[in-house]
């Protein structure tokens, strides 16, 4: 049987990749585990929630300095590969604005260090670590970009392979540095990571470093500047607005009730991040392929549906049971001190369980391309997550942080099925003859 099952893997491409990347998420739930580990042991909740806080910080410096391009990369990449006229206009457009965003980012980001470490940290100082990331984030970028050119050829086994490494060199660099340079060893791991990533992935991208040969100031092109601000526009206000939010909510707990119950919070969203894993990868890897496929109504109804009957109920029964061993997760992935955690479970799991059904409507607007209303919903879904967990927070104490984020994905998933009423609702109340 097992032979049988490894003979029918490897005759499938997709399966090979499949079955690759299900391993290369088991090593990254392994290892983020050991991490929140580590942190839990040597920095305590406040560690937690200031370390989430420089996450969130190091997010946005990251999607602005690479613009949001990611997926025009891709796209432009793969169109471009036997046209070397356009080919040579979009590398030089991309590390053309590439270079002189992150000069910029890297600026702003070192002049106004004092004021972002007083943000992130309050009265702590790692101002230094800010600093260095003001000079290695075009590695970085880098490090996007070319990951991005991967999948434009399809060399998905060596981004795979890449991301393994990056989760393994994470653990053992991040518990080295944390046990001798305490919270700012863990802030240095955060920022040099991905430079480091950067030579393993240039390694696997070797084949075709000559693209990098075409690259000139003369063959930027307006035209290629204009496709890339549609992409552009519509990645940056999801990939900066939504960290924003949780370092508003984070930083809004701190100030209100105390370091302590921030890291409470970011304990319940660490573990959360694990379980909805496997469920955006499903999203990704199958889902999204179906719906880009999907000819008319009728089909995306039925991708939705299919979702639904076959997915939600595993979903949910992982649910139930994460609320029910909720005691020993805090224990197995932090320590005793993080127990007051517990009361936070019931809100998260029900709002991530409105997250999930609602995603798979969400997924619509990426398939074709519907900027502005994805756009539109992502704006509100980050102002009311914002507005709802801060009220909260105020009105019930800690406790509203995930209460106001079950209300919000609740009001969500009903904004997005008025948005799509014609294919769900307006079907519910027609008249069989």
């Amino acid at each position: 049987m097992l032979k049988r099952l490894k003979k029918v893997v490897l005759a499938s491409p997709l399966l090979k990749v499949t079955s690759f990347n299900s391993l290369s998420v088991v090593i990254k739930m392994i290892t983020g585990l050991g991490v929140s580990k580590i942190t839990a042991l040597f920095l305590g909740p406040q560690g937690v929630a200031l370390i989430g806080n420089f996450r969130n910080f190091l997010n946005i410096a990251h999607n602005f300095s690479a613009g949001g391009l990611e997926r025009a990369v891709v796209k432009y990449t793969a169109e471009n590969a036997e046209n070397p006229v356009q080919k040579k206009a979009f590398i030089s457009s991309l590390l053309g604005i590439g270079l002189l965003v992150c000069l910029v980012v890297g600026i702003f980001i070192y002049f106004s260090s004092s004021y972002l470490n007083q943000l992130l940290f309050f009265d702590r100082d790692y101002t230094l670590v800010i600093q260095i990331l003001a000079f290695i984030l075009p590695l970085h970028v880098l490090n996007v970009y070319v990951i991005a050119m991967l999948k434009a050829f399809e060399n998905f086994n060596k981004i795979i392979k890449v991301h393994i490494i990056g989760h393994i060199i994470n653990l053992l660099v991040f518990a080295c540095l944390v046990y001798y340079f305490d919270l700012e060893g863990a802030l240095i791991t955060l920022i040099i990571l991905p430079s480091i990533l950067v030579f393993f992935t240039l390694y696997y991208f070797k084949e075709h470093w000559s693209i990098f040969k075409l690259f000139s100031w003369r063959a930027i092109e307006s035209s290629m500047l204009k496709n890339f601000s549609h992409y552009a526009l519509m990645t940056l206000i999801s990939s900066i607005s939504f960290p924003l939010v949780f370092l508003g909510i984070r930083n809004t707990i701190i100030t209100e009730l105390s370091e302590e119950a921030a890291g409470y919070w970011e304990a319940v969203n660490r573990i959360a991040s694990y379980y909805l894993m496997f469920v955006l990868s499903i999203l990704n890897l199958f889902i999204l392929p179906k719906l880009v496929k999907a000819k008319d109504n009728a089909a995306f109804k039925a991708i939705v549906f299919s979702f639904y009957k076959q997915i939600i109920p595993l979903y949910a029964i992982g649910l139930v049971l994460v609320f029910f061993i909720k005691k020993q997760l805090l224990l197995l992935v932090y320590t005793a001190e993080f127990l007051p955690a517990e009361n936070l479970f019931l809100y998260q799991i029900l709002g991530d369980f409105f997250r999930i059904i609602t995603l798979v409507m969400v997924y619509q607007f990426h398939a074709k391309r519907m900027t502005f209303s994805f756009i539109l919903t992502d704006l509100f879904l980050a102002l009311s997550l914002y507005i709802c967990s801060t009220w909260y927070i105020d009105k019930i104490g800690l406790e509203g942080a995930v209460f106001g984020h079950f209300i919000t994905y609740v009001a969500y998933f009903v904004l997005i099925l008025m948005y799509f009423r014609k294919v769900f609702v307006y079907p519910l109340f027609r008249k069989t003859p």
